[in-house]
């Protein structure tokens, strides 16, 4: 039997026989524990959204679990065992195997197309996480069908976060088609003083890689709307440096000394290829 075989059937046969009661997030954490992440003091999704990645190699068959959970639980289970796919799972999917990626996609899929609100932004999050799109890699679309069109839903949504999850998930996955839209959404966001927003799009922006962008960018260098110590200023950096390469890898290595903005400053520095201490 080949590997990848062994482990489809490791799948199958998980999502049999895990089960789906009250012990479900403990048996998350404890796998968690088993790959050594470290979890904060908010547990499962507060580790995905500080980046958190397993210090031991996942094995084949670790995956099934959250999986299945992901494939069939309801609520807060689901959504915990959406965030422990994609931390185990890491960017790109890189630990999974092509038939988990498959299933986890259906599934992420139906969270985006949720009735519940923290659904669809861990479903968005979490698509956009394992389907990333690598800057040295041709952007091809390895999403399942409709998740794209799920994730303009989202965008459209009226809740702020919603939005961000949407374009977070649009840049990652370097959907080239939401270039005109995240545009657009960016200079409405600035003028209507969003800024949040403005820098969620403008990040998306600059993982999609555009060459319209460059030019966009390029007005940043002496806008004082792009200064600051805040999570959109480190957006603008992160947009310089992606496609400027001005040297602006500073301004992002500098912000690993501020509490509240390391985790984003670490995810962009994995995301250009530097040293991520």
């Amino acid at each position: 039997m080949t590997p990848g075989r062994r482990r489809t059937l490791v799948v199958m046969l998980a999502m049999t026989l895990v089960p789906l009661s009250a012990t479900a997030q403990p048996l998350l954490l404890e796998l968690m524990q088993r790959y050594g992440v470290v979890l904060p003091g908010r547990g499962i999704e507060g580790a995905f959204d500080e980046g958190m990645e397993p210090s031991v190699a996942v094995t084949p068959g670790a995956l099934a679990g959250p999986l299945a959970m992901l494939s069939t639980a309801t609520g807060k289970d689901q959504i915990a065992a959406a965030y422990a796919f994609g931390i185990l799972a890491g960017r790109s999917g890189r630990a999974a195997a092509p038939a988990e990626l498959t299933s986890a996609g259906h599934a992420l899929l139906q969270l985006v197309n949720s009735g519940d609100r923290r659904a669809r932004i861990a479903g968005a999050r979490v698509a956009g996480r394992v389907f990333a799109v690598a800057f040295d890699l041709a952007a091809l679309d390895l999403r399942p069908p409709g998740l794209g069109a799920a994730l303009f839903a989202l965008l459209n949504q009226s809740n702020d976060t919603e939005q961000l999850a949407a374009m977070d998930a649009l840049g990652l996955t370097r959907d080239a088609t939401a270039v005109s839209a995240l545009t657009e959404r960016y200079s409405f966001y600035r003028n209507a003083g969003r800024r949040a927003l403005a820098g969620g799009a403008l990040e998306a922006l600059a993982r999609i890689g555009d060459p319209t962008t460059t030019d966009l960018v390029r007005l940043l260098v002496n806008d004082r709307w792009a200064e600051g110590s805040d999570a959109t200023a480190l957006a603008a950096a992160f947009a310089r440096q992606r496609l400027l390469k001005d040297g602006s890898i500073a301004v992002i290595q500098q912000a690993l000394g501020d509490r509240s903005l390391w985790a984003q400053a670490r995810g962009y520095l994995a995301e250009l290829g530097a040293p991520v201490p």
